[in-house]
């Protein structure tokens, strides 16, 4: 396998955007029905459908100013090259992916990513979120994810896969999108709590590619001085949805990350990483990506 054709399909990935709410059709094959996941993972019964989302998101796309990937992780069926990372960094609209081993350094921007959709499943709900099942084919990849299009940005992790003469590939990551605030909550002390629901998957493994759902707890202490905001954030109850069980790391914390003055937030490094921000009037949403204990995830929650 070329790294240049890694390279070149670590993109595809970012650019395809497929399922920014969504991941498989079937939930996949042999695993459990959606009543099973539901009693698994805490999840309600649907209250909105695939369709209804997949509309919602025509108008919160192009109105987004907020894009933030988590480092891009992929394996191929080649001996020579049997797997690779791609670090990013983002900014705004924009972030960079870089292939630590070549240096090679492109920029995955929302003005120039196209929106699809495909076959999706509404899997459950909680705190107002519906997650969703997706799956396409684009550019001769298939295209799957899991995530939720709430009122003003998205969340999931997504997998490609994409099969050549030279082998198959498959790149794994976590993605947000939103149309941020613009500015910290505030300004009465105390604190403020949003909710909602993590994705991710393992990224080392035999449950490597696997997919996760969990809780999603962000807890933001407002500043006396007028700055200085910071969040706690929880992701618990982390199930493997493919397998029915726990997964082996069942709750992922960052503490005291610092909420900067547009409203974003950010910390650590590839493999142990928070970002994100607040979306939408009155910060009704909270949505981001995050890396900890081998898990590459995604996470969306509204104010409670």
């Amino acid at each position: 396998m070329r790294r240049s054709s890694a390279c070149g399909l670590a993109l595809a990935a970012v650019l395809s955007l497929a399922a920014c709410g969504g991941g498989g059709d079937s939930v996949s094959e042999g695993a459990l029905t959606l009543g099973e996941i539901r009693e698994l993972t805490g999840l309600s019964a649907p209250t909105e459908t695939p369709e209804a989302q997949q509309e919602r998101s025509l108008d919160i796309f192009p109105r987004a100013d907020s894009l933030v990937l988590s480092t891009m992780h992929g394996e191929t069926d080649n001996d020579v090259f049997p797997a690779f990372r791609h670090l990013t960094e983002c900014s705004g609209a924009r972030c960079t992916a870089t292939d630590p081993l070549s240096g090679a350094v492109y920029t995955i921007e929302i003005l120039n990513t196209p929106l699809r959709h495909g076959a999706a499943t509404a899997i459950g709900s909680k705190h107002g979120i519906i997650l969703l099942s997706e799956s396409s084919t684009h550019t001769g990849a298939d295209l799957a994810s899991l995530g939720a299009w709430m009122e003003h940005g998205s969340f999931a992790i997504q997998n490609e896969r994409q099969a050549g003469e030279e082998g198959t590939v498959d790149v794994w990551y976590g993605i947000a999108v939103g149309d941020l605030a613009g500015f910290p909550p505030g300004p009465i002390p105390g604190t403020a709590t949003w909710a909602g629901i993590m994705v991710g998957t393992p990224v080392s493994g035999d449950a490597r590619g696997e997919r996760l759902v969990g809780d999603a707890v962000l807890t933001y202490q407002f500043s006396t001085q007028g700055s200085g905001h910071t969040l706690d954030a929880a992701f618990g109850g982390i199930r493997n949805i493919d397998r029915g069980t726990a997964h082996a790391v069942e709750t992922v914390l960052f503490e005291n990350v610092a909420v900067a003055e547009d409203g974003t937030f950010a910390r650590g490094q590839s493999g142990a990483r928070i970002q994100g921000g607040f979306y939408g009037p009155g910060h009704a949403e909270a949505a981001g990506i995050f890396e900890q204990s081998d898990i590459v995830g995604a996470f969306g929650a509204t104010r409670q």
